[in-house]
């Protein structure tokens, strides 16, 4: 139990001189195999780990904005593919600045990484959701370490879901759009969030210490 809670709290800090110096292929490795099942985030079906560094400003559904208070990490939790058990097909994009499929415990998920005016947009889809950021480049790192311990850690109850979804399940197929898609140019998911999220920073911020 120790082992593992030292393990969250290297990864949480994202400071350090090991993830500092990796590649997103290590970064990805390492940290999906630490198995974090820890929980500190609970949601109506779903639950998860959120990092030190990280809060959550925005709840609604399945979608979550998550900040540290400079870049925004945007959640969509797929609760109906996870209850329909639907798989993904993945693609590696060769147009991207960086792009890969990866596996853990039988269970695929992918990485992309684009440059757009000298701004880097992660997406990261594994487990049945997916995270978009965009940073600079000396974050690339942090915040691929921060999405892969939220997304590895999201544990879903197969019963509330049930009981949540039930006759509602055909209206959530409709609000569903395609944020698992990949190799597309443009994401429809950021064009979601750009409505969804309209929190000000001043004023929905907690006081908390920032992670440099």
């Amino acid at each position: 139990m120790k082992k593992l809670l030292l393990i969250i709290v290297i990864f949480s800090l994202c400071g350090c001189v090991n993830i500092n110096k990796s590649n997103p292929d290590e970064i990805v490795e390492t940290t999906i195999n630490s198995k974090i099942k820890l929980s500190n985030q609970y949601r109506t079906g779903f639950k998860y780990y959120l990092p030190v560094n990280l809060n959550s400003i925005k709840s609604s559904k399945s979608n979550e904005v998550l900040t540290n208070g400079i870049e925004k990490y945007y959640l969509y939790v797929d609760l109906i593919s996870f209850y329909d058990g639907i798989n993904y097909d993945f693609r590696v994009n060769d147009n991207a600045y960086y792009s890969r499929i990866f596996e853990h415990d039988n269970e695929k998920g992918y990485l992309e990484i684009n440059v757009n005016n000298n701004k880097y947009l992660i997406e990261i889809i594994y487990n049945y959701a997916k995270i978009e950021v965009i940073v600079d480049k000396d974050k690339i790192n942090e915040a691929v370490t921060n999405s892969i311990i939220i997304l590895s850690s999201i544990q879903y109850n197969r019963d509330i879901l049930a009981n949540m979804l039930g006759e509602d399940i055909l209206n959530y197929s409709e609000e569903k759009f395609s944020i698992f898609d990949t190799n597309v140019n443009d994401s429809n998911f950021l064009e979601y969030v750009q409505e969804y999220d309209n929190y000000n920073r001043e004023t929905d911020l907690p006081d908390y210490d920032l992670i440099n």
